[in-house]
């Protein structure tokens, strides 16, 4: 009877036993699947105007797994404090939102002179301690360097994830990386010249690059462009000012030698 009374209460315990890890099966297949849509993302978008006026627009997914609440606010704080404090950038949006297992930040931003891109974060002391906001707000960002060649400007800027990847994401990164995309978008006034653009459209003003994370194997994300430097209006201004100017001097010259003429 006790023989039968163990495998009676065995028997009794398997429909629970069973339930129990079907329920811990789901749970971690759930776990999974919101790991998996949480990837890390980025949309950066950029307009660049006839007048040399700029418009940046850009959004981030990261991971809570990879982002604490506190980390999120330090990284508000730093744009606030780097961007936001520079008088030649004007900071629209900087906001940070929870969706779907990500923070989402957004930010926005808008100057009067595109070449005050090239120095919009300030460069660290390699000895100042940095805050993991700070490391990740550098690294998206990254290096834009431009240079001005007669009438075009070729700008190129570097972004190199590699190190922040490797220090935060691990060993997670084949799960995290395996969907994970960083797209860029500019928009110029003219036809660019010439570029490493996967996408270019037909009157080449909008250029779009895309790039898999897990398919950069340590390397920076590189992106170079050589396009006519935007001419604001004050130049044309400026021209048909000096052109008036130049015709009625020459004006006045004629009539005065006319008057000469006709005095002797």
């Amino acid at each position: 009877h006790r023989v039968n009374g163990v495998f009676g209460v065995a028997l009794a315990q398997r429909p629970y036993t069973f339930t129990l890890m079907r329920f811990t099966g789901f749970i971690i297949l759930t776990w999974m699947c919101m790991l998996l849509q949480s990837c890390i993302e980025g949309d950066e978008e950029v307009w660049i105007n006839r007048d040399g006026s700029a418009r940046v627009k850009a959004e981030y997914r990261v991971p809570l797994m990879l982002l604490s609440e506190k980390d999120a606010e330090d990284f508000k704080n730093s744009v606030d404090e780097e961007v936001g404090n520079n008088s030649d950038l004007r900071l629209v949006t900087n906001r940070i939102d929870r969706d779907r297992g990500s923070y989402v930040i957004r930010i926005d931003i808008e100057t009067d002179d595109v070449s005050t891109l090239e120095d919009m974060l300030p460069e660290h002391e390699p000895s100042a301690p940095q805050t993991k906001a700070d490391k990740i707000l550098h690294a998206i960002l990254g290096s834009i360097d431009v240079k001005i060649e007669g009438l075009s400007a070729s700008l190129r800027r570097e972004v190199d994830l590699a190190p922040l990847i490797e220090k935060y994401v691990g060993g997670n990164a084949a799960v995290l990386l395996s969907d994970a995309e960083f797209r860029y978008a500019v928009h110029l006034p003219k036809a660019v010249e010439k570029s490493n653009a996967h996408e270019v459209s037909k009157d080449g003003r909008t250029l779009r690059w895309r790039y898999g994370l897990s398919n950069l194997n340590g390397k920076p994300i590189t992106m170079e462009m050589t396009a006519p430097v935007p001419t604001p209006w004050w130049v044309y201004a400026l021209l048909v000012g000096i052109m008036a100017l130049v015709l009625f001097v020459i004006c006045k010259l004629v009539r005065a030698r006319r008057r000469k003429v006709s005095a002797t």
